[in-house]
């Protein structure tokens, strides 16, 4: 029953003092900081995350006051556990470089890497788990209506069945902080996740995790059909499922990054056949 996660950043910020931070403890650790040096100010960005950053960077300001070595906006993605200049200001007119007022976005994940729209994922549980789909993209009823949410799969599963990476790729966030779960929206970030960053840039979500069940680590690099943690009812949930969905970055024509959802398919391990999710089918994973 979730409708969707936090977009990790998705509004502009903006920078007039020597340094500031991009958003608050929930946020990613990512940051764009205005150093002054000499006649210049340095900006640099700093990603502490596990995955790359895509920054989206403009003046807002007064711009004519400034000349810079690049041309803006400023369009970057800053890879995991890096930090890095990204422009330099110079004033005119004797004024402070770091004067220039600035905005920015960001979100996780590279906007420029290009998907693998044919990659075949594998049912996220374990030979014989018995799963009711109780949301998918083309239903007609449910909660997945924005951009973030659109082509996600909800599995109605006991509480403590055993989650499994669907692909391969390196876990760049874990929650496990949450005991409570209803269908009730304010819940809606307050749920235990996984998120799993792939080979092509996309990410996925696994949600709604039982609270202390998860055993995936940041930074970690897990393998199709390992472990991750085990399904719950936390956050905005009418009962036990698991909530699966597929992410990219994407700049916006209006400039800010975000977050979209993406379509998937999941396929039968033994067979290789397409699995055709309909709402409400009892599906047996092989």
């Amino acid at each position: 029953m979730m409708s969707a996660f936090k977009n990790l950043l998705s509004v502009p910020v903006v920078l007039a003092c020597a340094v500031s931070l991009a958003r608050g403890a929930e946020e990613i650790p990512f940051k764009v900081d205005k150093i002054e040096s000499g006649t210049a100010c340095r900006i640099v960005a700093v990603n502490r995350s596990f995955a790359p950053v895509t920054v989206m960077a403009g003046m807002v300001a007064g711009a004519y006051q400034y000349r810079s070595n690049r041309a803006w906006p400023l369009r970057d993605v800053i890879a995991p556990n890096s930090s890095r200049e990204i422009a330099r200001i110079y004033a005119e007119r004797n004024r402070t470089p770091c004067g220039a007022e600035m905005a920015y976005s960001h979100s996780v994940g590279d906007a420029f890497a290009v998907p693998d729209r044919h990659y075949r994922y594998f049912l996220p549980f374990r030979e014989g788990t018995v799963a009711r789909v109780t949301q998918e993209p083309t239903g007609v009823l449910g909660t997945h209506k924005d951009a973030l949410s659109r082509y996600a799969v909800d599995f109605g599963v006991p509480l403590g069945t055993t989650v499994l990476a669907a692909r391969a790729g390196t876990v760049i966030e874990v929650r496990d902080r949450f005991d409570e779960g209803r269908p009730d929206p304010r819940l809606a970030e307050k749920t235990n996740l996984v998120s799993i960053l792939h080979s092509d840039g996309t990410f996925a979500q696994y949600a709604h995790l039982a609270p202390r069940s998860i055993v995936a680590r940041p930074g970690e690099r897990v393998e199709a059909g390992q472990m991750i943690g085990k399904s719950g009812n936390t956050g905005f949930a009418g009962g036990p499922h698991l909530h699966f969905d597929l992410r990219r970055a994407r700049i916006g024509v209006d400039g800010v990054v975000r977050q979209e959802s993406l379509p998937f398919a999941f396929f039968r391990q033994k067979s290789g056949k397409k699995i055709t999710l309909k709402q409400q089918m009892r599906i047996t994973a092989d």
